[in-house]
């Protein structure tokens, strides 16, 4: 049991969250605590959240960000492609080994480098794409009534 530092209620000790880096207890309980996260988020807007998010994943801000959506014009490096919305906004592309930063991407591309990360292999598949394409026969599949 727990006593939470805002509502002062003694808790069991999962309506707490754990804190990711020192394993230990948040102090607020979780409906506490995800009151306050609401109230933050109305009073300091979307933008505040989405350059929160990414100064904690990736080491950038809002406006990084936005430097680089402008120098991609909006769009995919795959040159394609924009984020339609918010919920579909471009993602950021980074090395998992190096953290380094590589650009912008469409949810469909940033998920295909994620299952195929090794330039070898991208390689490999477009040439065998390519190569299919090029001596492919019609395939006819039959449909079940």
């Amino acid at each position: 049991m727990k006593k939470c530092t805002k509502c002062q209620e003694v808790k069991p000790l999962g309506e707490f969250y754990v804190i990711k880096h020192s394993g230990n207890l948040h102090g607020s309980c979780k409906a506490c605590f995800k009151k306050k996260s609401r109230e933050s988020a109305q009073r300091l807007g979307r933008s505040h959240r989405k350059n929160v998010e990414l100064k904690w994943h990736y080491g950038i801000d809002l406006e990084e960000y936005t430097r680089m959506l402008n120098e991609q014009e909006g769009k995919c490096v795959c040159g394609s492609t924009t984020g339609r919305s918010n919920a579909e906004a471009l993602h950021v592309d980074h090395d998992h080994d190096t953290g380094l930063i590589r650009g912008l991407l469409c949810h469909r591309c940033n998920r295909a480098i994620g299952l195929v990360d090794d330039p070898a292999s991208l390689r490999a598949l477009a040439d065998y794409i390519e190569s299919a394409n090029a001596r492919s026969t019609k395939c006819y599949v039959s449909s079940r009534s």
